[in-house]
């Protein structure tokens, strides 16, 4: 009939094809639009390099050095160094203050000596806390030393082009702990960039490598275990990783005939780091020991001769820029304009924006690798959910500087309730000067930065502010005869280390928007403090503590003889708010629960036995139902350390060695594909642990699809395959699995197990309690980001 297809889509009322179809009408926007979508000659012009290291380590000054060109560099002035007196600039470090150690702890226990008793309790392991502990005195315990002007507030972002290498997006965090609690978003999210990780010289060497184990750990902890298992639980893209010693000057290292400087140590503490974390990174063969603020020195070449070498491998395996990205680019400055105090966007608003504005013909799919490129090269930030990548964040350096910097600054203003952490809704808007402050604070709570009091819509909770301790670190003298105690400490597995990332400040806020959630009569109270949370509901209390310098987080909880399973409910719900922080915020860290002693809580000792997963395991596989306290000279049984002496509870669970196989946690599988793939020479690998578990045809199965073992061909882990099979059947219990482990004769993969596995798990269905189950529901309501810009 001589209708166009703009007309019968007008007809039909799709308007969207109608406005389509007319701006393709001209044969000179056609060919534009179609011409952005293919990839132009230009590759990637930069990628982003992120700075990690505790406070005076030198970052800012380093990336100051690494700008400088050969004139700039001769007649630039070196800062003068302040000294190390001042407590300003250079806090003391916690090693200069010896702890007193209990007499009874040394004669119990030769060898722990060293290990700091003043905390209401510890683990008692000899050949894991000599000196241990004392060297793990992490930032996270001097929360709010004072900061001077100069120090890097929160995440410093710049463009900045290193001399002779080429253009970064420079991303340097902060070594105040304050801010730790929003690196989990940035520190980790992106696999083309480089991570240069700093500390100095000036340090003991125990401190040296526990400074860079944390940092370490803390990138370690943010990359999700992916399934299918890669061969010997290795990441598919891991990350680039460069160690820094600084201030070689300040400590007089020797120079070579070459003249760069020479550590003794870079060795030692290279094989050691590369054994933790070698699966994890891709980390530099090098230690580079340099004076940060020498940027003509031969050691300041090295480094950016080592950094041309490695950005120019990234970006070979880079696609090319798109015509569409490059005017994505030119077009975000007029966007951050418009969207004035929030840069914040949904992706689907994202979208429709680039389709309507810049390209109509681009797919949702080619925009997602686009909006990725546009990461990588720091213009934008891709914000991650608990379900999808669904936020962009049109100018990082707006929150991570300007926002979060004025915000979890300890020079900001006081406010009525800043000690404990409280603001209101006009202190906020005093300290981040943002007009549009409750848009601000969806997208902090949902980043578990805050947490708004629903009782009270005025107040706020910023944990990380904090500046009262002290308080409530034990329970209050009273009549305990007829209490119940109990309480568990969630600890890692591996990596003996302060939890990273401000997790504790994220277990606060997650507390608090639980109390919140729950409290509909006003019957629970929380009270919090730098290192510890207190609860109260109806003469049941709990405590959650960091414990141990950091190194764990303490549940403890008490109440009336008769009030048992409400006392494990309780306790079973701040797990569960704990255990779902752990797996969305720290996917790749593995936690375990140790027990503490219900006796010595009852009493109020200074020290409390810590019971581990494999007291339980062997005295379960001895037929025993109880457990000695090696401190108080006497048994406690099984039903009163897991579940306060409730046997109605305790009749329902499975201890550990019942637990079926399905239930253990994928990043203990993916330790023993890193244990178990390897080829071993006397055969005890993979391949004998599936015939000695009865799954031989899979064996010739694995072999044939990927070739063999010596051929190293196998792409997926054979041991997460065996695993997955044989945990099919749901009689295939770990105890099973741990004796199978020591007839194989693999001892280090059944020991790996007797610390990573449950010791305790009650099934909900059959116990039969609606009330519990409803109750127990722990799990922390998330905001999803995206959820929160669209409204």
């Amino acid at each position: 009939d001589g209708r166009t297809a703009e007309d019968l889509a007008g007809a039909e009322q799709h308007e969207q094809v109608t406005n389509l179809l007319s701006r393709l009408k001209k044969d000179t926007y056609r060919g534009i639009f179609i011409q952005q979508l293919r990839l132009s000659q230009n590759s990637q012009a930069r990628i982003k390099l992120k700075l990690f290291g505790n406070s005076c380590t030198g970052k800012t000054t380093l990336v100051e050095s690494l700008k400088c060109g050969l004139l700039r560099s001769f007649f630039r002035r070196r800062r003068p160094r302040l000294s190390s007196t001042n407590s300003t600039r250079y806090p003391p470090s916690p090693l200069s203050a010896k702890p007193t150690v209990s007499v009874s702890i040394s004669n119990l226990y030769p060898g722990c000596e060293n290990v700091s008793v003043r905390s209401r309790s510890m683990m008692f392991e000899p050949s894991l806390t000599k000196g241990v502990l004392q060297a793990f005195v992490s930032p996270t315990h001097n929360l709010h030393f004072a900061t001077d002007d100069q120090s890097t507030k929160a995440i410093e972002i710049q463009h900045a082009n290193v001399n002779g290498v080429g253009d970064f997006n420079v991303w340097e965090f902060s070594g105040n702990p304050a801010y730790y609690c929003c690196y989990d978003y940035f520190a980790a999210n992106d696999s083309t960039a480089i991570h240069m990780v700093l500390f100095s010289l000036e340090e003991p060497y125990e401190m040296q490598l526990n400074q860079v184990t944390f940092w370490l750990n803390t990138l370690k902890s943010l990359l999700p275990a992916e399934e299918p298992l890669a061969f010997g639980g290795k990441l598919k893209s891991p990350l680039q990783v460069i160690l820094v010693a600084t201030h070689a000057d300040i400590v007089n290292c020797p120079r070579s005939f070459g003249g760069e400087f020479e550590y003794d140590k870079d060795l030692t503490l290279l094989r050691e780091i590369k054994s933790r974390f070698g699966n994890d990174m891709q980390i530099s063969d090098r230690l580079f020991v340099l004076d940060a603020g020498a940027s003509g020195s031969k050691d300041m070449k090295l480094l950016r001769n080592y950094l041309l070498e490695l950005r120019n491998c990234i970006l070979s395996a880079c696609l090319p820029m798109t015509f569409l990205c490059e005017k994505i680019i030119s077009t975000l400055p007029s966007w951050r304009k418009q969207n004035g105090p929030n840069q914040f966007m949904s992706w689907q608003q994202f979208v429709c924006d680039v389709q309507d504005q810049i390209n109509p013909l681009v797919s949702e799919e080619d925009l997602r690798e686009v909006a990725q490129q546009l990461h990588s090269l720091g213009e934008i930030n891709i914000l991650q959910s608990e379900t999808i990548q669904d936020v962009v964040l049109l100018d990082p350096r707006w929150l991570c500087t300007n926002v979060l910097g004025k915000l979890l600054s300890n020079e900001n203003q006081k406010a009525l309730h800043h000690y404990r952490g409280r603001y209101t809704i006009d202190d906020i808007l005093r300290l981040v000067s943002e007009k549009d402050v409750e848009e601000l604070l969806q997208i902090l709570e949902a980043m578990d930065i805050c947490a708004r009091d629903l009782t009270n819509g005025s107040m706020v909770d910023i944990p990380a502010l904090i500046k009262v301790d002290g308080l409530h670190r034990s329970w209050t003298d009273e009549d305990d005869e007829m209490m119940v105690y109990g309480g568990v400490r969630f600890v890692p597995v591996e990596h003996h280390t302060p939890y990273p990332c401000g997790t504790f400040h994220k277990v606060q806020v997650n507390l608090c928007r639980w109390i919140h959630q729950q409290n509909s009569e006003g019957e629970l109270d929380v009270r919090l403090w730098t290192n510890g949370s207190k609860i109260s509901n109806k003469g049941t209390e709990v405590l959650v503590l960091l414990v141990n310098h950091g190194q764990g987080v303490e549940v403890q909880v008490r109440g009336s003889e008769t009030e048992k399973i409400r006392c494990f409910m309780f306790l079973d719900s701040i797990c569960s708010v704990i255990d779902n922080l752990m797996a969305s915020t720290l996917p790749g860290i593995l936690t375990v629960k140790h027990y503490l002693s219900p006796q010595q809580l009852r009493e109020h000792s200074e020290l409390v036995m810590v019971y581990q997963p494999r007291d339980f395991f062997r005295a379960q596989a001895q037929k025993e139902t109880s457990l000695t306290n090696t401190i108080g000279g006497y048994k406690e049984s099984f039903s009163s350390i897991l579940c306060f002496g409730c046997l109605d509870v305790y009749s329902q669970g499975n201890l550990g060695m019942d637990i079926p196989v399905s239930e253990l946690n994928l990043l203990a599988r993916r330790k023993l594909s890193r244990l178990l793939d390897p080829p071993d020479p006397m055969g005890k690998d993979w391949c004998l642990l599936a015939t000695n578990l009865g799954l031989d045809d899979l064996v010739a199965k694995l072999n044939a699809q990927n070739g063999t073992l010596k051929e190293g061909k196998l792409s997926t882990s054979p041991t997460g395959a065996v695993l997955t099979e044989w945990a099919a059947s749901p009689e295939n219990s770990v105890g099973l699995l741990m004796s199978k482990l020591r007839g194989l004769g693999r001892r280090d993969a059944a020991d790996f197990l007797l610390k990573a596995s449950a010791v305790f798990k009650v099934n909900l269905d059959t116990n039969g309690h609606e009330t519990y189950i409803s109750s127990c529901n722990g799990g922390t309501s998330y905001n999803s980001i995206s959820s929160v810009v669209s409204r």
